[in-house]
């Protein structure tokens, strides 16, 4: 268990990352009284942005009772995903022995199992605790079905065996859909192995019926949740998962080699990628390459192998066929699935490759025992066998680091898979929230160019374009973009909202205002439309009109002084001096420390005749905010305090001199 913390300790301190966001952070549904219980009326994602077509509710109580037991921050959950990874690790010493082998092939297997970068993924991704627990239930189970097996234990009653298998069984199914992998191994079994050792028969049918049964119970559950009992095409996002837009023959070619480097991963865990970039396009290959074709022929002899060593009695097919049946659900050959790349797919699978290890250095043991070479063997083997495991725990390591962060994590999608949408979109969207929109432009263009289907993904670029604009040539790409979003979806008001703030930026006001009102017919009250719809008409000089949108927004948040100050600025220019000698009489209550009103009051005095007063609120003006003194500069309602050099004396500078400072951000200008 120690072997097994010791490579992801460092996950301890990293954060909410990518779907954490959602099934955590932001999820009000686990934060609620008895969600722990409710959540077995629901699907995965509830209380999330998404409807999801997974049924998982054991974790999502995990993730409920998680947040109430150690708080809501991201160290509790990650440590509980390290500690899983650990019992795990003990649960395949545990079964080894259980399944006959000797101290140390079971020590092997179970090191093998803790130290792998298969690993990586499931421990630090807090989401990912589906496989984590899909693992633990099924080693809970495989060990109930294996009996006491050589351990010395009195075997239970097959009832109570076949009841602790199903049970086991059925949390698994309630973890994660993969787990249904379990059925080969009571089904396997019904043809006794030749090593095994003894097994009742009536044990193996009645958990075999048992497993059945939670098979039931399970698809039962789902139904009465909601959940379909497959996904679909219709629930798999294209961004996500790119095979969406391969017609087949070729979508099936594209998910074999996958298969065969998925598979390929647990004998020799080179990092996954996609050099060939087989999903970036939308022109499909007209037949497999070299790739596909191997991995074809290594699934093929996989399978052949299966069967030959069932057929001979022989265990290792067991645990070779658990391999393939548990990774077969996440492989896209039966169904399209919502993710393509995703190392977790292969925890469970690593869980009959540890079995198949233990079980080959028995043999070997044993072969060296008959030879009486045994201590030999045991000194050049170990220090190799270190060797491995060493290496796969640096490198189990440093593949957990990418989850460190989004940007870690978006990064490296980006390097290993360039025809990934997902990872350009995930960059782009992280970088845009953390202001930072002129590197979110490259990744979101990337997106564009990889799928120009995607409304949401040419509304952030243009978003970005918008607030990273150095010259006008990027606003109008932005508007571009927005509108090809536009023609995508027509009924997004937050990119018609977008629209219409880079047309008032353009300085076309006409359009904005029409864009404006467009999103306000979309999503009627919306604050954002309506302040760029008193914008737009304000830059028109339409300022009777701008004041009724502000007064809107003004009365909405009324504590707000940036939103008090347009409308007092659109009356003035309106000519409705008495409202706007109310509303900013009003403001310099509400606000006493703003010198903004009271400039605004001077300059309804002045236009009113009023220059003494006028004179007064400029005094306490500039007194509260040097500012003043621009601020006077930009504006002609002073002229007459200007021309017989009562103004200059006011604020102590030369005709036409501007102190340091600027208008406030609120202020729509003039």
């Amino acid at each position: 268990m120690l072997l097994a913390a010791a490579p992801f300790l460092h996950t301890l301190w990293f954060g909410f990352v990518f779907d954490d966001d959602h099934l955590i952070a932001q999820n009000t549904f686990i934060r609620e009284p008895w969600s722990p219980v409710r959540a077995f009326a629901h699907h995965f994602w509830y209380g999330g942005p998404f409807f999801s077509l997974y049924y998982r509710p054991m974790v999502s109580a995990s993730l409920a009772l998680n947040g109430r037991l150690s708080g809501w921050d991201p160290v509790g959950f990650h440590l509980v995903n390290l500690l899983l990874h650990a019992f795990n690790t003990s649960l395949v010493l545990s079964l080894c022995r259980r399944l006959g082998q000797p101290l140390g092939a079971a020590a092997l297997a179970a090191a093998l199992f803790a130290v792998h970068p298969v690993a990586a993924w499931p421990v630090a991704s807090i989401v990912a605790r589906v496989d984590l627990l899909a693992a633990t239930f099924v080693l809970l189970a495989w060990r109930a079905f294996a009996g006491p097996g050589t351990t010395g234990r009195r075997a239970s009653r097959p009832a109570i065996q076949a009841a602790a298998v199903g049970g086991w069984f059925l949390l698994a199914l309630l973890a994660k859909e993969s787990a249904v992998a379990f059925l080969v191994v009571p089904l396997l079994a019904l043809r006794p192995h030749r090593d095994d050792p003894p097994h009742p028969r009536r044990a193996v049918i009645g958990s075999f019926v048992a497993v059945l049964a939670a098979l039931v119970v399970a698809v039962l559950m789902r139904v009465a949740a909601g959940v379909p009992l497959t996904p679909g095409r219709h629930g798999v996002d294209p961004v996500v998962n790119p095979l969406y837009w391969l017609p087949q023959p070729a979508r099936l070619w594209a998910a074999i080699e996958l298969s065969g480097r998925y598979l390929g991963y647990l004998l020799l865990p080179m990092r996954l990628g996609d050099p060939h970039r087989y999903v970036a396009g939308a022109t499909a290959p007209t037949g497999p390459d070299g790739g596909a074709i191997l991995a074809a022929a290594f699934l093929v002899a996989c399978g052949v192998a299966c069967v030959t060593l069932w057929i001979r009695r022989d265990c290792l097919g067991l645990f070779l066929a658990f391999t393939l049946a548990s990774f077969l659900p996440a492989s896209n050959l039966l169904v399209l699935i919502s993710s393509l790349y995703a190392q977790n797919f292969l925890y469970l699978p690593l869980i009959g490759v540890s079995l198949a290890i233990g079980e080959v250095a028995r043999r070997i043991t044993l072969a060296s025992r008959r030879r009486l070479e045994g201590r030999r063997a045991a000194v050049v083997a170990l220090p190799a066998a270190l060797g491995v495991l060493l290496l796969m725990g640096f490198a189990a390591h440093r593949e957990a680091a990418i989850w460190r962060d989004p940007e870690s994590l978006f990064q490296a999608w980006s390097e290993r898979y360039p025809g990934l949408a997902l990872a350009y979109d995930g960059l782009g969207q992280h970088r845009l929230r953390h202001g930072d929109p002129a590197g979110a432009v490259a990744p979101l263009r990337q997106l564009v160019k990889l799928n120009d289907q995607y409304a949401d993904g040419r509304f952030n670029l243009a978003v970005a374009l918008l607030e990273s604009s150095q010259q006008p040539d990027d606003l109008e790409e932005a508007l571009r973009e927005v509108r090809a979003a536009l023609a995508l979806a027509p009924e997004f008001p937050q990119a018609r909202l977008a629209e219409s703030r880079i047309l008032r930026t353009l300085q076309r006001p006409g359009e904005a205002e029409t864009a404006a009102r467009e999103a306000l017919r979309l999503v009627p009250g919306l604050l954002p439309a309506r302040l760029e719809l008193a914008e737009s008409l304000f830059a028109q000089e339409r300022f009777a009109e701008a004041a009724v949108e502000f007064g809107a927004l003004a009365a909405s948040s009324p504590l707000s002084a940036e939103a008090r100050s347009p409308l007092v600025v659109a009356l003035i220019r309106a000519g409705n001096m008495q409202e706007a000698r109310q509303e900013a009489e009003r403001a310099r209550r509400d606000f006493p420390d703003a010198a903004w009103f009271d400039f605004c009051l001077a300059r309804i005095e002045a236009l009113a005749g009023n220059a003494e007063r006028a004179q007064e609120l400029l005094v306490a003006s500039v007194a509260r905010d040097p500012a003043t003194v621009e601020w006077i500069g930009r504006v002609h309602d002073f002229d007459r305090l200007r021309a017989d050099g009562a103004l200059d004396r006011l604020v102590g500078a030369e005709p036409g001199a501007a102190a340091a400072g600027s208008l406030p951000a609120s202020h729509p200008g003039g």
